[in-house]
């Protein structure tokens, strides 16, 4: 590295001190463009043009300016090489250029601005909008107004949307944006329609019971007697699961008041190898149904394989686990209770109560013993 002095060979005068770091300078002289170039920058204020192979840095002192100066008609190119660029202040010029020029994306013939069909509820909808990129870069699409249908999605890559139709009678405009890569967009405004079923067309209530749509369902209203959602179950013979060999009941919902003993509440189910005893008229043993339900009639045995059985029982009965009432059977409200330990009795109301809380309330049992009780619960 050496600093040397470059001479005009017309005038032979010191035009400008450079710094020279590869050997770009032979015999001493220099090409008379290059020396033309060179003059334009003074070495009275300190700049410099540094040629630091394979790179070349034109610089000026602090507050100063580079200036590129072409003769009258003439013009100033900057052409970077194969691969390259130019910057201002930090900015990729070319970058910047190309995004200026490049064009919005444009919606294909196959994207009508419009309707994108019309499905059934439950259908599954798969339809596409699409738009191209003049410039030829990825688009990325996006919701940018309205909605969806419910339960379906937009694909921000591909275009598509997708999913299952809801069941509703409904039309959904939304507006979708396809934006390039230099942030050019195209917006389109898109609609689907949704028919909804009729979900009782096909008749799913049983036993005279009347169908009535909802969204995404049907409810059936049943006559007396039956229940279920089709109405399928016969209310008097179904039990609601005390009994010990279904258990759908759970024994945090059993509980006794008065107590004979160490016999558990849990322990009067119907079928149960032992059974609830309690210890006087005051006792009674209550079930929690969990929900209010429509009860028509109960079953009691007595405590198995004792004396403990109760020969009649009152039944009262709640909404809310405060105020109870007496349920009746043939006008009465003391129901029949068995006549031994093992005999199962069932009495039916005289007409169905709506219940959560019921509680068995011993009358009379068993001379010389306890009332003794296993129970079941029936109806919807």
């Amino acid at each position: 590295m050496h600093l040397t002095k470059i001479w005009d060979e017309c005038s032979s005068n010191i035009l400008i001190p450079i710094k020279v770091t590869k050997n770009c300078i032979s015999g001493g002289k220099m090409a008379k463009s290059a020396i033309i170039l060179l003059a334009l920058i003074s070495s009275a204020f300190a700049s410099f043009l540094e040629v630091d192979y394979p790179n070349v840095n034109v610089s000026a002192e602090r507050n100063g300016d580079a200036i590129f100066e072409a003769g009258a008609g003439g013009s100033v190119f900057l052409k970077p090489g194969a691969g390259g660029t130019v910057y201002i202040n930090k900015t990729d010029l070319k970058k910047f250029i190309e995004k200026v020029k490049s064009l919005p994306p444009i919606w294909t013939k196959r994207s009508q601005h419009g309707t994108l069909g019309t499905f059934m509820s439950g259908q599954y909808v798969q339809v596409s909008v699409e738009a191209i990129d003049p410039d030829g870069s990825g688009i990325t699409y996006s919701l940018i107004s309205g909605h969806l249908p419910p339960g379906t999605v937009l694909n921000m890559t591909s275009g598509k949307i997708s999913g299952r139709a809801p069941d509703i009678d409904a039309e959904y405009s939304f507006g979708i944006r396809a934006t390039d890569n230099h942030g050019k967009y195209a917006d389109g405004v898109f609609s689907i329609d949704i028919r909804e079923k009729d979900q009782c067309s096909s008749s799913p209530c049983m036993n005279g019971g009347t169908c009535q749509d909802e969204l995404g369902n049907f409810n059936c209203s049943c006559p007396l007697g039956y229940g279920g959602n089709r109405c399928q179950t016969v209310c008097d013979i179904s039990a609601l699961g005390v009994s010990n060999s279904l258990k759908t009941i759970p024994d945090a919902q059993m509980s006794g008041h008065l107590t004979f003993g160490t016999h558990q509440p849990w322990d009067g189910r119907l079928g149960s190898t032992t059974g609830w005893v309690g210890n006087d008229s005051d006792s009674w043993l209550q079930i929690d149904l969990g929900e209010t339900r429509d009860v028509y009639a109960v079953a009691t045995q007595g405590y198995h394989s004792s004396s403990y059985y109760i020969s009649s029982f009152k039944v009262t009965y709640s909404v809310d686990g405060n105020t109870f009432v007496y349920a009746q059977s043939k006008g009465s409200e003391t129901l029949q209770g068995s006549s031994n330990y093992d005999m199962i009795q069932k009495d039916m109301f005289d007409s169905p109560i709506k219940a959560r809380f019921l509680r068995f309330n011993p009358v009379t049992w068993h001379s010389g013993g306890h009332p003794g009780l296993r129970v079941e619960v029936y109806g919807c």
